[in-house]
Order: C-alpha cells, then sequence, then structure tokens
C-alpha cells in the first residue's frame, strides 16, 4: 500500500475532481487564445493532423507498456497542450521537424512519470520521479539555445525549440499527476503487470552483460568511432568558434556531474549527448537534407534526458548500498521505462515523413533514445575500467546492503 502524500499532492488525492476540474478550465482558458493565435500566423493544418497521427502511434506504444487504456491515453495527449500553447512562439520560424521531437521528449517524460507510479504500485524498484532530471536538461537547453544560437540565422527556430520543450514538459508536469489520480488500479491489473514486468525483466537481463568491462569498453569504442565520423561529418553544418566548444563541454559535462554523482557521470552523459547530436549532423550532411542544426540540438537534448534519468536512478542505487557494477548492470536489466519512451518517440515521429527529410530525424530520435536508455552504463564502465573509483576494503569484499 502506497503511504498517502502530502502537500499539493495530498489535495490533489483528497480532492480529485476539485482538482481535476480547476486543471481543465485553466488548460482550455490558456491553450483556447493560443491555438487561435497559432492559425491566425498561417499555421498549416496538415502539421497539426500529422501531429495528431503520432500522438495515436504514441498511445498505442503506451498501451504496450503500460497495459492501461487510460494511462496510455494520458500519456500521449498531456504533452499537447504545451505544443499548442508555445505555437505562437513560432513566429518567424518554422513549424517543421521542431514540434515532432518537442513532442517525443514530452511522451519521454510522461512516460518515466508513469514507470516511477508503476514501479511505486508494483513495489519493483526504487525509481525516481523524472522531473529533476527534466529540470537539469531544460536548464541546459536554454543555455546551450544562447550559446550556439543567439546571433544566428537560425535563432528563431532555436526559440521555438526550447519554448516547445519547456511548454510540453511543463503541460506534462501539470496535467499528468493530476488526471493520474482519477486512474483506478485494480488487484486484477496489479497482478497481470507483475507478471509483464517479471516477463520483461527476464528479456532485458540479456542487456546486463554490456556492464562488463570487455563490453563496455567496446561498446564505447564504437560509439567514439561515431563521435569521431559525427564531428568530421558535422563540420559543413556546424559554425563555432573554440569558445563554444569550451563552453559547452563545461556547461554540459559540469552540471551533469553535479546532478549525478559525479565526474565519471558528467563525462558520460556529455559524451552520449554528443554522439547523439553529431551522428544526426553528419546523417543530415550525408542524405543532403535540411534537417538542421536546431533539430540535432533537440535530438540531444532527448538523449540527455533519459541518460540522465538512468544517472540519477544508478547514484540512489549506489546510495542504498549497491556496487558501482551492480548499479550499471540493473540500470542494464530495468530500461523498461526508457525503451518504450524511445519506441513511442519514433512512433511519433513517423508521420512526420510527409516531410522532405523526416528520414533522419526519425532515425535520430530512434538513436538518439537508445543511447540515452542502453548506452551510458556500457560508456561507464568504460570509464570506471580506465579509472577506477576508490574502494574501501569493506565494498571490496562484501560490503552489507543497507535496507
Amino acid at each position: 500500500m502506497l503511504a498517502a502524500p502530502s502537500g499539493a499532492a495530498g489535495f490533489v488525492t483528497r480532492h480529485p475532481t476539485a482538482a481535476l476540474s480547476a486543471v481543465l478550465v485553466l488548460t482550455g482558458i490558456i491553450t483556447g487564445p493560443a491555438a487561435a493565435l497559432a492559425f491566425s500566423q498561417s499555421l498549416s493544418l496538415l502539421d497539426p493532423a500529422v501531429l495528431a497521427l503520432g500522438a495515436v502511434l504514441a498511445a498505442g506504444i503506451s498501451f504496450w507498456h503500460t497495459r492501461h487504456p487510460v494511462l496510455a491515453v494520458l500519456t500521449a495527449v498531456t504533452p499537447l497542450p504545451g505544443l499548442i500553447l508555445a505555437a505562437p512562439l513560432a513566429a518567424g520560424a518554422s513549424f517543421g521537424l521542431v514540434p515532432f521531437v518537442a513532442y517525443g521528449f514530452g511522451f519521454a517524460l510522461a512516460t518515466l512519470t508513469v514507470q516511477h507510479v508503476l514501479d511505486r504500485l508494483l513495489c519493483a524498484t526504487m525509481s525516481e520521479a523524472p522531473w529533476r532530471a527534466a529540470g537539469v536538461v531544460l536548464g541546459l537547453a536554454i543555455l546551450l539555445a544562447i550559446v550556439w544560437f543567439r546571433h544566428s540565422d537560425n535563432a528563431d527556430a532555436a526559440m521555438q525549440a526550447v519554448g516547445d520543450l519547456l511548454a510540453v514538459s511543463a503541460s506534462v508536469l501539470l496535467l499528468l499527476p493530476v488526471l493520474m489520480a482519477r486512474v483506478h488500479f485494480d488487484e486484477a491489473y496489479v497482478a497481470d503487470a507483475n507478471r509483464v514486468h517479471e516477463r520483461r525483466g527476464r528479456t532485458f537481463e540479456r542487456l546486463g552483460g554490456a556492464s562488463l568491462p570487455r563490453w563496455g569498453l567496446s561498446l564505447t569504442g564504437i560509439a567514439i568511432i561515431f563521435l569521431a565520423l559525427g564531428w568530421f561529418g558535422a563540420a559543413p553544418v556546424v559554425q563555432g568558434g573554440w569558445w563554444r566548444y569550451g563552453a559547452t563541454v563545461v556547461l554540459v559535462c559540469g552540471a551533469f556531474g553535479a546532478f549525478a554523482g559525479g565526474w565519471r557521470e558528467g563525462l558520460g552523459l556529455g559524451f552520449v549527448g554528443a554522439v547523439s547530436c553529431l551522428a544526426a549532423l553528419w546523417w543530415q550532411t550525408y542524405a543532403r537534407v535540411p534537417f538542421g542544426a536546431v533539430g540535432a540540438f533537440e535530438v540531444a537534448m532527448l538523449a540527455s534526458f533519459l541518460s540522465l534519468s538512468s544517472a540519477r536512478q544508478m547514484r540512489a542505487w549506489r546510495r542504498a548500498g549497491d556496487a558501482s557494477d551492480m548499479a550499471r548492470r540493473r540500470a542494464l536489466e530495468e530500461p523498461s521505462g526508457a525503451i518504450f519512451a524511445t519506441l513511442g518517440a519514433t512512433a511519433a515521429a513517423l508521420p512526420s515523413l510527409l516531410h522532405a527529410g523526416a528520414q533522419v530525424i526519425v532515425l535520430a530520435v530512434l538513436a538518439a533514445g537508445l543511447c540515452g536508455a542502453i548506452l551510458l552504463p556500457a560508456v561507464l564502465t568504460g570509464i570506471e575500467a580506465v579509472f577506477p573509483r576508490w574502494q574501501s576494503l569493506q565494498e571490496m569484499y562484501g560490503r552489507t546492503r543497507r535496507t
């Protein structure tokens, strides 16, 4: 039995109808004028229709994940009011493919939020709510957009991208908890969810081998090759001085290291984000499609969010008594939320294939999600193989796990 929440969450639990009514009324008041203003800017009806189709596909993936139709609909729908609210920010910018990546980010945030609730319901694992990781990534998105796009030709598109990310995240974090307070989980659902969790756990156990040094180093080496190819392939697109590269490294690795548990985590998280971003830019130049640096920037934010959520989960497991290698193995064996977030974000981007060059963004979203869900533990394994952590004798010879 879950403990009764306190504060605002407790009010929502005790007065769900009043809270739900207030949230829905406020959402309608805000999004209605925003939608009207967006259409007054000559927004094509095709973009909302295609995005709505993507949300339907994402809802199907969410139902596969949760086995609960109401949760599936809520996961897919709650990012949409944020996109509507942010649409007027696109004055002077092209809607294009930017909202599809932003929706994927919001869907990933909603999926991990639902996964956190299901973990508490099933008492399956000690998971952390994803809002802290989302806050760190969004703060970095604002700073990096200023560093890279402030005086560029992509300034309008960058403003739209950051606005979309902020709006969909706020929409999910404000709407989803209130709406989920009305969702009922009966005993049959809990029993079925436990069976599904055990079955998926046996499937994902095969990924745990990447926590071994030989496999971790191998995967890290492959990722370094992609990073190098992306660096040279993205050269025609990325025009920036060394101060921009230095500022990016300091901001990303410093912030991630502070919130994920150390400089190794900061280096690994920055590496995962860089691989995702540069690979997307490289594929763009190779395929000769107008994907844009802003789209790659959003893809990197998606990968960073999923990988930072994984890193904070590993940090929580280490604090609970797990050794570092065991925490990495658990992150590889329990990536259900991140995997389904990746699949849903990719499915939502599929209808964007009506746009020129969208095949690159679909592939980039899939790759970024997989990097965020799986690559980080392997990279940390490689880093720790080269730079081992200091361990006490108690840790080396059988530390007793705290309960």
